[in-house]
């Protein structure tokens, strides 16, 4: 049984990402500020970006990028990062997003699978991201640098190139704009394919749920572009819309409330943990909140109970949505004009997604009452928002992907016969902590390369945090090997992002396989000290 929201399909027009964004740019628009960045007073108009976007794929062009080719950005939120991502994509190449989190080996990893060419940066990152380019083999001058430094190429060389756009005929619907990192439901992360079709017509879809907020408005853009939440909510649909963005390099609650208190935007779009901020931190009163209409939380479920205290607290809307890297990402969101659905729910599907809620014992789809909500299955979503697929992986090696189309999110969810839908559960192996993905798999690989570990199984416990949960390891040692729980932990910290650390270990005689060699996840939390501990 196949689901669809109220709203009727919408017409997904032929065009690449560059297209949507500037082939309208009026005169008018074209002066408007575009991008705020608090921290260095720098600022963008609209007509500025465009201009920006065009030296790059000029310069990048002229040395080579075109299709087929990926260059990576690693940077925090800024506006170049506007400029970057579009310049990239203009000249018919992919942007590899990478987490500014990450560390060198990680950023290696990632530039050598994707095969980018160049890699975008600033001073603060650079220490790292020249290892990472010496690692993967890119030559010192294939690192750009926003500030400039010694030995790279300058960002002031591309923002002095007039722009010369290369002539590239792009097939919007085939042609990779982005390869953002997913684990999917399961193992290490991949490159995901999205096509301009993808990122086109996720915008449109997003769009259509927020048009009644009308014009005029403002985001505060602090959730990373680098994610596909930051980059398709706040990057590119500030863009689209002519919404000014006062970008920050990362959430930090002081800066945070200045922001608010001193440009007054219209839109935040936040995580579970800052939702959990808004709701109970005293010195959010301590600022005007009146201008604010609209707060949406995603990449995490939220709790119904602290959406509610948020919206009473700061008299804001608030509605809850739901995506996937995969699916570009936006596939629900509660609809602004339905007070009356619970925040802890999803919402219902937006214009051009069909969804099935699926029994995954017997691949049958779940029947939903006339009454109340469905029994749980996997959420299965389609659309022109759908991946191509991930880079390199053969599709009918892709567990996520099927052959109808279809993306298996991993999600267990409800249904109610308004197609309201409520997050129940994972069966996907991923943690999710600060809106980021944590894959099982990356961590077992690494603790398995200890020389005193001889298997490890991970898992996610629950946080203090609100929608969060910490990676918790369990571990069979070798025989006769000896290492503490926090020589491990410590172990792991050097070699992974900060997000990624391990919160604890606990020591098991074996970690429950299967006959074929996989973990038995469901049995990993058994082994787990009664305490919790």
């Amino acid at each position: 049984m196949e689901h669809r929201g109220p709203a009727p399909d919408i017409e997904i027009p032929n065009v690449s990402l560059y297209d949507l964004i500037f082939a309208g740019l009026s005169e008018a628009d074209a002066t408007q500020t575009a991008f705020v960045h608090p921290e260095t007073g720098v600022t963008l108009t609209f007509g500025e970006v465009k201009r920006t976007t065009d030296s790059v794929a000029t310069w990048l062009a002229g040395h080579g990028v075109g299709p087929g080719d990926a260059v990576a950005i690693d940077l925090p939120n800024c506006p170049e990062y506007a400029s970057a991502f579009h310049g990239i994509a203009l000249t018919g190449a992919a942007t590899s997003p990478v987490n500014p989190a990450g560390i060198a080996s990680e950023i290696a990893r990632q530039v050598v699978e994707t095969k980018s060419s160049y890699v975008i940066t600033n001073q603060l990152l650079l220490p790292k991201v020249a290892e990472a380019a010496a690692s993967a083999g890119l030559p010192a001058e294939n690192v750009i640098v926003v500030e400039g430094a010694s030995t790279h190429t300058s960002w002031s060389d591309l923002m002095a190139t007039e722009p010369n756009l290369p002539a590239v005929s792009i097939d919007p619907a085939t042609h990779v704009a982005c390869l953002p990192f997913s684990s999917g439901t399961s193992g290490m992360p991949k490159a995901v394919m999205l096509s301009h079709r993808n990122l086109v017509a996720n915008m449109l879809q997003f769009n259509e749920v927020l048009k009644p907020l009308g014009d005029g408005n403002s985001i505060v853009a602090f959730l990373p572009y680098s994610h596909i939440y930051g980059m398709t909510t706040n990057l590119n649909y500030g863009l689209f819309r002519r919404f000014p963005q006062y970008t920050m390099a990362g959430f930090n609650p002081q800066a945070f409330l200045e922001i608010i208190a001193t440009y007054r935007p219209t839109i935040l779009f936040v995580v579970p943990p800052v939702a959990a901020f808004l709701a109970k931190h005293p010195a959010v009163t301590a600022v005007p909140w009146n201008s604010v209409r609209l707060i949406v939380c995603g990449a995490a479920p939220l709790d119904g109970p602290v959406g509610q205290a948020v919206q009473t607290r700061l008299g804001a809307k608030v509605v809850q949505g739901y995506g996937m890297t995969e699916l570009s990402p936006v596939t629900h969101v509660i609809p602004l004009d339905r007070p009356d659905i619970d925040l802890g729910t999803i919402g219902q599907a937006v214009p051009n997604v069909r969804f099935r809620v699926v029994d995954p014992e017997t691949g049958l789809d779940v029947a939903v009452p006339a009454e109340g909500y469905s029994e749980p299955g996997e959420l299965w979503c389609t659309g022109p928002n759908a991946m191509l697929g991930y880079l390199g992986v053969p599709p009918d090696a892709d567990a996520v992907l099927d052959a109808e189309g279809w993306v298996h999110t991993g999600d267990l969810v409800t249904v109610d016969t308004e197609g309201v839908v409520r997050i129940v559960d994972r069966i996907k192996e991923l943690i999710k902590r600060r809106g980021f993905q944590v894959a099982p798999a990356e961590l077992e690989a690494l603790l398995c390369s200890h020389p005193a570990v001889a298997d490890a199984g991970v898992l996610g416990l629950v946080s203090t945090t609100a929608g969060e949960q910490i990676p918790h390891a369990l571990v069979q040692l070798r025989e006769g090997a000896e290492v503490s729980g926090h020589e491990l932990t410590h172990w792991v910290a050097g070699q992974v992002a900060l997000y990624k650390r391990l919160g604890g270990v606990t020591f098991v005689e074996k970690v429950p396989r299967s006959a074929a060699g996989k973990i038995l996840r469901r049995e990993l939390p058994k082994l787990l000290p009664k305490s919790g501990s």
